[in-house]
């Protein structure tokens, strides 16, 4: 079995405005991002981390701030469009490029990948882990294909053309979220030494998904092992590769809880052990409003209270999906 990576604690903390100008104070010096979900951009310290904001609203709060902190003494590399933190084994960036301009999103997630690529290479940090990416309207149509499909395909060509193999073993968790507006915001956790990506026995890996579901298919894994913690990629109501339950919110949520049960239940049998639920953070995506009720009272019912949720309103990547979830279980503070 591959070795996942050793590295001293990486921990999150979620939560409203106040605890996070709370962190900045307590963590100082040790925090290595920070994605920021809110409807309206917030006041970020951007000069002190790499910090993004996500334009999606979050239901019951004006703003979500997701941070990322290291145990070791964290240094920034401040720049434009890429800004980039490391402690010494993990190196976290940001990175936002506009997406109104005359480029397509195929030519923006091309450009935006091999300058990660680029990156984590001349940083010293050359596995990638963990990716987040969002940009507007990801179910519309761009030149020629759905916008979704668009990003795979600059994605995939990044890739291919930094030399970086496609396959089992060789590429990140990840999610792709469509926001409300702005610009395409590339999040990414990069190691020095490789994490241990799981698949799911439900599902096709989606670097094998037929040409059904565009020229070039996603580029991630469904879940990575990085020392003692383990990150989901963005989960849906998928089997093989096909949706199932269309226009039935509660059984979609269902069979998406179904497949996270899978990959932990991989992720056990390769080494992963899972602490209690109060480790365990979700990223709830929904697409219409008005499922928010029904969903937060399922997902109070499974986890009983004790994992931290975040509910956002965001367009999923097939059009045909209410609800996406991801999920980290990681040490918390």
């Amino acid at each position: 079995m591959t070795e996942n990576i050793a590295v001293p604690p990486l921990r999150v903390a979620c939560g409203s405005r106040q605890k996070f100008e709370n962190l900045l104070m307590a963590c100082k010096g040790g925090i290595l991002g920070v994605l920021a979900y809110a409807a309206v951009e917030p006041d970020l310290p951007k000069e002190w981390f790499p910090c993004a904001w996500v334009a999606l609203p979050v239901f019951g709060e004006d703003a979500w701030y997701e941070v990322w902190i290291s145990a070791l003494p964290v240094t920034v590399k401040s720049g434009a469009p890429l800004c980039l933190s490391r402690d010494g084994e993990i190196l976290f960036g940001s990175l936002v490029l506009d997406e109104t301009g005359p480029a397509g999103l195929e030519s923006k997630a091309f450009a935006a990948y091999s300058a990660i690529f680029d990156a984590i290479d001349n940083e010293g940090y050359p596995e990638l882990l963990r990716v987040w990416n969002y940009f507007p309207r990801i179910n519309g149509a761009g030149r020629g294909l759905e916008r979704y499909r668009e990003f795979n395909v600059g994605r995939h060509e990044a890739f291919s053309g930094k030399g970086r193999s496609i396959g089992e073993g060789s590429v990140p968790a990840a999610c792709a979220l469509g926001s409300r507006q702005g610009n395409l915001v590339v999040c990414f956790l990069a190691g020095k030494v490789p994490g241990l990506p799981i698949e799911n026995p439900r599902q096709t890996n989606a670097y094998h998904y037929p040409r059904d579901f565009g020229p070039r298919s996603p580029t991630f894994s469904r879940g990575m092992l990085v020392g003692g913690g383990l990150f989901i990629s963005g989960t849906a109501s998928i089997i093989g590769s096909e949706t199932v339950h269309v226009e039935d919110v509660s059984r979609q949520l269902d069979e998406t809880i179904e497949n996270l049960r899978a990959v932990v239940d991989r992720a056990r049998k390769c080494g992963f052990a899972a602490t209690g639920l109060d480790e365990l953070f979700l990223n709830v995506y929904l697409r219409c409003a008005g499922d928010y009720s029904r969903v937060r009272s399922r997902l109070d019912a499974e986890f009983g209270g004790e994992a931290h949720i975040a509910y956002l309103q965001a367009d999923v990547c097939r059009a045909d999906l209410l609800v996406e979830i991801e999920a980290f279980w990681i040490p918390s503070i």
